[in-house]
């Protein structure tokens, strides 16, 4: 297979991929997988490394010295790179598991409290004189890091759907109660198992809560129905003018590319008001209404099951 035959094949699907990782983020992590694809290196080994350098830009964003914002932003955007390259070396091999999904969620989750709150602390280093001054940039900070994690979680469950009604044989979308049922079954060994385990099931239960505010007639993933092509194919046509939306603006990825743009200028305070604001402001104030009447077509159309409010 060429280069970049192989390149195409390692994502998941263009349909759900962002485009900030198309063209940036996933070349460079394809370079990785490949070079890793013949030694002993794991997609877990690499997940942990993308947290490493997550870890690292909340160090350097709270930890002034000169140039600090910027080093931050760098470390940031090759924690977004390797995360992206486990989950290609995974496909590569053949070898997607459970439990690497699951570091994966943590990684993100890991990584965006680094970033986001990392970008708080740098404006209210910049921002703290007068104490309320500083005070009032905290909670808008704060206010940000919530919203814009369920920006992340609400593509992430969308594309889920997406992908579970359009691709046939995927298993990797699990709701909270089946994650709990497999965790309880199983109980995780190790320390990194149960803290993986709890931080998954608290995004898998976080993401049902905002599912149930959000849009409420969308049954859980256990009642979808069965793959068919011809639902494939009605589902494309009407659900992925909406998953564009979706991927475009409101990925993990455009968040952390985002973030790391704005350190590079230093100008993490306008990107925290630019999203605070206006993409807060499309988000809720025209996607998600767009989307509770694309649901309640596809209900109409036949293609997804109605669960009523109380059901959730």
């Amino acid at each position: 297979m060429g280069f970049w035959a192989g390149y195409w094949s390692s994502l998941k699907s263009r349909d759900i991929e962002e485009p900030i990782d198309v063209w940036v983020h996933r070349p460079l992590a394809y370079l990785i997988a490949r070079a890793a694809m013949p030694t002993p290196i794991s997609p877990n080994l690499i997940t942990l490394i993308s947290i490493f350098f997550g870890i690292g830009s909340g160090v350097c964003f709270v930890w002034a010295f000169p140039h600090h914002v910027q080093l931050g932003g760098l470390l940031l955007f090759w924690s977004a790179v390797w995360d992206c390259a486990d989950g290609q070396l995974a496909r590569m091999r053949g070898t997607a598991s459970t439990f690497g999904r699951m570091l994966d969620g943590v990684a993100d989750l890991v990584v965006s409290i680094c970033g986001m709150g990392g970008a708080v602390v740098v404006i209210w280093q910049q921002h703290h004189d007068p104490w309320w001054y500083g005070a009032i940039v905290v909670l808008l900070g704060i206010a940000t890091i919530y919203t814009g994690s369920s920006h992340t979680t609400t593509y992430d469950m969308y594309k889920n759907v997406f992908l579970r009604m359009t691709k046939p044989g995927y298993q990797e979308a699990e709701d909270w109660a089946a994650a709990k049922a497999r965790h309880d079954a199983e109980p995780p060994q190790g320390l990194v198992g149960r803290v993986a385990w709890f931080l998954y099931l608290f995004y898998l239960k976080e993401q049902r809560s905002r599912l149930q505010r959000f849009d409420p007639e969308l049954a859980d993933y256990k009642d979808f129905p069965a793959y068919s092509d011809e639902l494939a194919v009605r589902y494309r046509e009407l659900a992925l003018p909406m998953m564009k939306l979706w991927r475009g603006w409101f990925g993990f990825g455009s968040l952390v590319f985002s973030v790391s743009l704005f350190c590079w200028f230093d100008a993490v305070d306008v990107y925290v008001a630019l999203r605070l604001v206006l993409l807060n402001g499309f988000f809720y104030f025209y996607m998600l209404p767009r989307q509770r009447r694309l649901t309640r077509q596809l209900i109409d159309a036949g293609i997804l099951p109605a669960r009523t409010p109380e059901g959730g």
